[in-house]
């Protein structure tokens, strides 16, 4: 536990951007003073959530109503505004309102800039997104450790599908598809990208990070490529014979392109179509959009905080938004309210943050973030990890609607008897 004086010193926030608010917000309406430190960097703005099939839909719907059974501040804000595009696009006005609201409230004070260095005797939430300030990532590293601070996220390569024969591919669902590859293709393509890694060396901040990109697993040997990327995949459709290694991808059919799952590159877009070029089976393809490898700020979460979101041995400081590796709005705004229960509980002794971390939307992100072993350089999302496509049928899908439904119910009602007491 805490040491109890600390909560008689005001709480630092650092960002006020989505979870930065919301933290505060709930801070500050249980009577903590909450002091917000933001540099006004708002580079990183909230991207359209992106819709891909109606379970991806129902999931975002399913977060809105667990933040509506928590009663979170912003999205109550956002309903009675009537911003019914609240969590899908960044909408400065809201923002701003938002902030004026939250600092007409005594005990809640505004900062102008960053803080460089994190005092261990005041409690300090780290809010920010994948744009995080440099300086405070250097003095974090400190009390986590460098080679636990990714600075790099890659893009996903994206095949316009038009002149592709998709009878070649091995659909499993109306989304989900495979191209396999012989030995002979396999052995072409990974000769290719040691061809193409010979003539170039990769940056230093990104030859840093490990297991981002097919030209640093290429590098660790023939199977590097088949063990990861190119892992084969068998089915009842397949034939084991002629299937050496496989592709995975996403097709959206209603813009008529393949999403290349985790094959990420620092290659150049004439490099990446002769790699591809080597897949018989994509014969046709033309490139929509290049693999790119941007800085895109995120923690190796397991590595580096426990599960209350405080950094391990240092538990006055508190991490949430999407620096812990959330992906998108709602999920960032679900984190932000464990990070800030999670301080009251250690604060002010209250319990029942237990019943936020299993069989609903927080749940389910929370064991995402915790429960894996291996981080694969894909920041996390809802979607990927609660839905498996191919166990869906659709008369099923009512069912599993009211089933989300019901356990975000159940375990909110929970947390909040323990954490309140008995209420109405």
């Amino acid at each position: 536990m805490i040491n109890r004086f600390v909560s008689n010193k005001p709480i630092k926030v650092i960002g006020c951007g989505l979870a930065g608010m919301e933290v505060a917000f709930i801070l500050a309406n249980y009577g903590f003073t909450v002091h917000i430190f933001d540099n006004g960097d708002d580079s990183a703005k909230h991207k359209k959530f992106d819709y891909y099939n109606p379970y991806e839909i129902f999931l975002t719907e399913n977060m809105k109503f667990e933040l509506e059974c928590l009663g979170s501040p912003l999205f109550s804000l956002a309903k009675r505004e009537n911003f019914d595009k609240f969590g899908f696009v960044y909408d400065e006005e809201y923002m701003e309102k938002a902030k004026s609201i939250l600092l007409q409230k005594p005990n809640v004070k505004l900062f102008s800039g960053t803080i460089d260095t994190l005092n261990e005797t005041e409690t300090n939430i780290i809010a920010t997104g994948h744009n995080t300030d440099k300086k405070l990532l250097k003095n974090l590293e400190n009390f986590i450790g460098q080679q636990r601070v990714c600075y790099f996220h890659p893009e996903n390569l994206i095949l316009n599908a038009g002149d592709i024969d998709l009878n070649k591919l091995n659909f499993v669902s109306q989304t989900e598809c495979y191209a396999n590859l012989t030995q002979e293709e396999y052995e072409k393509l990974y000769n290719t990208v040691l061809k193409f890694y010979g003539e170039y060396e990769l940056p230093k901040e990104i030859a840093f990070e490990k297991q981002i990109t097919i030209e640093s697993m290429a590098k660790r040997g023939f199977g590097g490529l088949r063990n990861s990327v190119l892992r084969p995949h068998f089915d009842a459709n397949t034939s084991k014979t002629n299937i050496f290694a496989s592709l995975k991808m996403t097709y959206n059919k209603s813009e008529n392109v393949l999403i290349v799952n985790d094959f990420f590159t620092a290659f150049d877009t004439d490099e990446q179509f002769e790699i591809m070029s080597c897949i018989e089976a994509l014969k046709g393809f033309k490139i929509e959009k290049p693999s790119v490898i941007r800085r895109k700020t995120y923690l190796l979460t397991p590595a580096c905080l426990n599960e209350n979101l405080q950094v391990i041995d240092h538990e006055n400081i508190y991490v949430c938004g999407g620096l812990i590796g959330t992906n998108g709005s709602f999920e960032s705004l679900l984190m932000a309210n464990l990070c800030a229960y999670s301080v009251i509980e250690q604060l002010d002794h209250y319990i029942g943050t237990k019943y936020l971390k299993e069989n609903c939307c927080i749940g389910k992100i929370y064991e995402n973030l915790f429960k894996k072993s291996v981080i694969n350089f894909r920041l996390f999302n809802l979607k990927y990890d609660i839905i498996i496509m191919n166990s869906l049928a659709s008369k099923t899908y009512e069912n599993f609607v009211l089933n989300l439904l019901e356990k975000s119910k159940t375990q909110t009602d929970k947390f909040k008897e323990k954490f309140y007491g008995k209420y109405v």
